[in-house]
């Protein structure tokens, strides 16, 4: 099996990975990996298209405050409020470091909802596979979950978010 294969949970169920998505998928596992979760979720997903995204989707992102810093900023407050409603104080950042995970992680539902939609989004408009802006119109337009909590709590506008991606692509 070869190196960017090995790095590659399985395929969600019934959903084959496009091509034009591998690099940003590998880079999504490694962010799991470095964050050492068992899961590959649309934070992982959206993540890694702050990264290693094609120009215009982290441009859209970063006009939304969303480069990987302020992304990072937002998953931070996500969590802290997650914590707090939950009763529980959030423990200081340096306390939060872990090594990162060795293990491969397996999809969580948020990113195979991702997909699944990335996927819909692509077929929408008549494309056979799915690309980066596809995906990020998915996870941006995600309902449930810490991406869409995140970036109600960052005040990001998820329709102006998509049409400066739109207007790029």
């Amino acid at each position: 099996m070869s190196e960017t294969n090995a790095a590659l949970p399985a395929d969600p169920p019934g959903q084959p990975l496009s091509r034009a998505l591998r690099p940003i998928i590998i880079r999504a596992v490694a962010e799991a990996q470095q964050r050492s979760s068992a899961l590959v979720e649309a934070e992982h997903l959206l993540l890694a298209l702050a990264r290693d995204g094609a120009p215009q989707v982290r441009a859209a992102l970063a006009g939304a405050g969303l480069d990987p810093d302020g992304l990072t900023a937002a998953l931070a407050a996500e969590r802290a409020a997650s914590l707090r409603v939950a009763g529980v104080t959030p423990p200081p950042a340096e306390r939060l470091a872990a090594a990162p995970r060795i293990a491969r992680p397996r999809w969580g539902a948020s990113a195979r909802e991702a997909l699944v939609r990335a996927h819909r989004v692509a077929a929408h408009g008549h494309r056979h596979s799915s690309g980066e802006v596809d995906l990020l119109i998915a996870v941006v337009n995600l309902d449930l979950g810490t991406v869409p909590r995140a970036l109600t709590m960052a005040g990001v506008d998820r329709n102006a978010l998509i049409a400066a991606v739109g207007r790029a692509a």
